[in-house]
């Protein structure tokens, strides 16, 4: 069984699109804890009607809209989390079919996996939202309307990208054994603003204790959704990184521990 955490907030269109994604997945196994920064009652009211379309457990936790927390609801996800392996994933992206599966099926001990995503354009963008049809996310519609890094789009999963195989993760999709998220006691709450912070902290600090990434952009596709980039000052998380490498603080002192 694999724990799917998608951190959430507000955006239940998307939301849907998601669910309908998660459907259809090739790998069934698992269930999805939406971590919503925030404590919305229209999440609830929808997660109550989702429950009866869907097969797979949905799981729901949130706290109070108190500015960017959402390294804290990602650490709560984590508690709430029964597998022993885990797939995070955002609200503004669709997975393709065989997104559960290309994780499972490359998950490794001590090894952090990371796809990469396409970015739809606003025209197929609205398009969904009007249709909610995802065989709209095709090569072809893709390409006449206009999206970009198409070539993640293509599911090639015996193509290895040696080339780039250690450019990074992102935190919309990748995933990790939970003991190895535990032994860094989860994600580092200090960091409160958009930006630097909830991913690229998380991925040194697993690295610094021999973690290692494993690039499957190849498989783990995901469409993302076209919308207005939050302004972020992420200097200030920049600093606050350094400052923390510095000190080799590998362990967070405001992680899992704290809840």
């Amino acid at each position: 069984m694999v724990s799917l955490i998608v951190s959430f907030y507000k955006k239940t269109k998307n939301l849907d699109l998601i669910l309908r994604g998660l459907s259809q997945q090739r790998f069934q196994d698992f269930e999805l804890i939406i971590a919503e920064d925030n404590d919305a009652k229209e999440t609830i009211s929808f997660l109550e009607e989702a429950r009866k379309k869907y097969s797979f457990p949905i799981k729901h936790v949130s706290q109070p809209d108190n500015g960017f927390q959402k390294c804290r609801i990602l650490n709560k996800a984590i508690a709430l989390a029964t597998a022993d392996y885990l797939v995070f994933f955002d609200d503004d992206c669709i997975p393709h079919r065989h997104f559960l599966k290309a994780h499972v099926e490359n998950k490794k001990v001590k090894t952090l996996l990371f796809g990469r995503r396409v970015m739809l354009s606003d025209k197929l963008t609205h398009r969904l939202y009007e249709n909610q049809d995802l065989s709209t996310l095709n090569i072809f519609n893709l390409i006449i309307n206009n999206c970009k890094s198409i070539s993640y789009a293509f599911y090639l999963p015996f193509l290895h990208d040696r080339k780039h195989r250690q450019t990074g993760m992102w935190g919309c999709n990748w995933s990790i054994h939970k003991s190895d998220i535990e032994a860094v006691n989860g994600f580092d709450e200090d960091f409160k603003s958009y930006g630097i912070g909830e991913d690229t902290d998380i991925e040194w600090r697993l690295l610094a204790t021999g973690v290692r990434l494993k690039n499957i952009k190849f498989q783990a596709v995901q469409y993302h959704l076209s919308h207005p980039q939050n302004a972020s000052d992420v200097k200030e998380n920049i600093e606050k990184m350094n400052q923390k490498k510095a000190l080799n603080q590998v362990v967070a002192i405001n992680g899992l521990s704290t809840l």
